[in-house]
């Protein structure tokens, strides 16, 4: 699990928008073209996650969800593309996607928490959510293609651009939304009040109920990926 010292305080949904997040979207836009993040194993390739048939839907706080929206039990992933942990997780939870997302039998909700990647995965969170805007479904591809390229060493300020021509999607519309946008705020918001201290972090919402750290196989897993059986465990408990 990588931890993270990137932590904006937490808002009041009725207070104003957080002032940090806007400067560091508005900043890295601007400069962060020339900041790269290397990873331990940035030789890795990462296999596309197959979302075909898979259906799409967000959170009342606009999560980002994967599968039957009628399915009893949600996985939710705190993650940073240029965690590499998560990089190493990923195996994990396209096995969990292929067995019981697929099946109907689970949804898996995702959201960014910077760690390693700060402001650069503040801003490539939220150009996944802009692109989204565009296409419904682009957030989950773009999520693949960020992770692909922190896996080969090429995940930098530029990655968004990259990553928008690649899905042949318009990248002058993206700029406009990430002046709005605030998703990964959310997001950080939500691990900070959860308690996620760093990622991969692997939570578990039953029905429409809050997220809580996943109690299976006599332990908690309060920090760290969680293994696939656990992951199973609660899964099946649930049905």
């Amino acid at each position: 699990m990588e931890e993270t010292n990137f932590q904006p305080e937490v808002s009041n949904p009725r207070q104003s928008q957080n002032l940090l997040i806007i400067a560091v979207i508005i900043g890295v836009a601007i400069i962060a073209a020339g900041a790269v993040i290397l990873l331990n194993n940035n030789s890795a390739n990462v296999a596309a996650s197959d979302y075909a048939g898979l259906q799409y839907s967000r959170t009342e706080d606009g999560g980002f969800v994967l599968g039957n929206p009628q399915a009893p039990v949600t996985i939710v992933e705190f993650a940073d593309y240029a965690c590499s942990h998560c990089i190493e997780y990923l195996e994990t939870m396209n096995r969990f996607i292929e067995t019981y997302v697929k099946t109907g039998k689970a949804k898996f909700e995702y959201r960014t928490f910077p760690t390693s990647g700060r402001e650069v995965t503040v801003y490539m969170g939220t150009v996944a959510v802009c692109l989204n805007e565009q296409r419904e479904g682009a957030f989950w591809d773009a999520k693949d293609e960020f992770y692909q390229l922190a896996a080969t060493g090429q995940y930098n300020g530029n990655s968004g651009r990259v990553v928008t021509e690649k899905l042949s999607l318009d990248y002058t519309k993206v700029l406009n939304c990430l002046q709005t946008e605030r998703q990964v705020e959310t997001d950080i918001n939500l691990g900070s009040q959860l308690g996620v201290g760093g990622t991969p972090a692997v939570l578990v919402r039953i029905g429409n109920g809050e997220p809580k750290w996943i109690e299976a196989l006599g332990r908690t897993w309060d920090q760290g990926g969680v293994p696939y059986e656990a992951i199973a465990a609660v899964v099946e408990q649930n049905q």
